[in-house]
C-alpha cells in the first residue's frame, strides 16, 4: 500500500498505474476504420457474345509504304505484309458509368497505355484510359507514320515520325478520341477517355472482369469498334459477384 504521506511513493504508484494501462490498452488490437464506400463492394463479371456482322475477323487492306491501297489483284500486292484481323480484345471495352464520380480524381497507374502502329494499323483499335493519362504512340512500322486527332476531347498532331520513335500525349479531359494517320487513311482508333477506373478490356473469347466496384446501381455500356453498341442497368452488391453477358 502506497503511503499518501511520501511524495515519491505517489509519484512511483502513478509512473506504475500508467504503465500498467498503456500496456493493457497496446494489448487490445487496434482496429482502422475504412469508409463505407471502401469497405462494401463487389464484383462485375460476364461474356460478350458476338453475333451481328462486324470487321472483327477483316484484316486491314494492304498499302504500300506511301498509304496506296492495292487488291490481290492489282499492284504488287502479293509483295505486301497483309495485316492481321484485329481480336476482340483490341476493339471492344466494357465501361461503368455513374453520376457519382463527377469531380473525382483516382491514380493513375505508373504504366502507360500503348496504341501502337503496327503492319500499317493501329492496335488496340479501341483503347480505354483514365482521364490524366499519358499515351505513347511507337512507331513499329519500317515507314513513317503521322498520328492525329481533330476530336474536341483532345485535339493533337505528332507529326511525322519513323520507325523505332515514339511520341507521347496527355488526355485531360473525359470524352472520345477519334486517331488517325495523315499519310494513311485507312488506318483509325478510338480512345476512351473515361473519369473512372472501372472499365475493362474483355479476352479472345469475350470474357470480362471488374473488380473492387462500390455498390451501388450503375450504367454499363458495351463499346465495340466506333461506338457504343449496348447499354444496360447494373446493380452491385457488396461481397457479391453479378454476371452481366452482352451480345452484339
Amino acid at each position: 500500500m502506497v503511503d499518501p504521506k511520501n511524495p515519491l511513493a505517489r509519484a512511483f504508484s502513478f509512473v506504475y498505474n500508467s504503465a500498467t494501462l498503456t500496456l493493457i490498452a497496446l494489448s487490445f488490437p487496434i482496429q482502422s476504420v475504412l469508409p463505407q464506400e471502401q469497405a462494401r463492394r463487389g464484383e462485375l463479371q460476364g461474356k460478350i457474345v458476338m453475333t451481328k456482322g462486324n470487321d472483327m475477323n477483316r484484316p486491314a487492306p494492304k498499302v504500300d509504304r506511301y498509304g496506296t491501297h492495292h487488291t490481290p489483284s492489282t499492284g504488287p500486292a502479293a509483295t505486301l505484309p497483309q495485316a492481321p484481323a484485329y481480336k476482340l480484345s483490341q476493339q471492344a471495352v466494357v465501361f461503368l458509368e455513374s453520376d457519382r464520380w463527377k469531380g473525382q480524381k483516382f491514380p493513375i497507374s505508373s504504366t502507360r497505355p500503348v496504341m501502337d502502329q503496327r503492319d500499317i494499323m493501329f492496335s488496340p483499335r479501341v483503347l480505354p484510359i483514365l482521364v490524366g493519362t499519358i499515351v505513347d504512340f511507337p512507331n513499329s512500322d519500317n515507314l513513317f507514320h503521322n498520328v492525329f486527332s481533330y476530336s474536341q476531347t483532345k485535339d493533337f498532331d505528332l507529326g511525322r515520325y519513323p520507325t523505332g520513335e515514339s511520341r507521347s500525349v496527355l488526355f485531360e479531359r473525359a470524352g472520345v478520341v477519334r486517331v488517325y494517320c495523315d499519310i494513311h487513311a485507312h488506318m483509325n482508333a478510338t480512345i476512351l477517355v473515361l473519369d473512372n477506373p472501372y472499365f475493362a478490356t474483355p479476352d479472345d473469347e469475350g470474357h470480362y472482369s471488374i473488380k473492387n466496384i462500390p455498390e451501388g446501381l450503375y450504367t454499363l455500356k458495351l463499346w465495340f469498334g466506333r461506338d457504343t453498341v449496348e447499354t444496360r442497368s447494373v446493380t452491385i452488391k457488396s461481397g457479391e459477384i453479378t454476371t452481366i453477358n452482352l451480345t452484339y
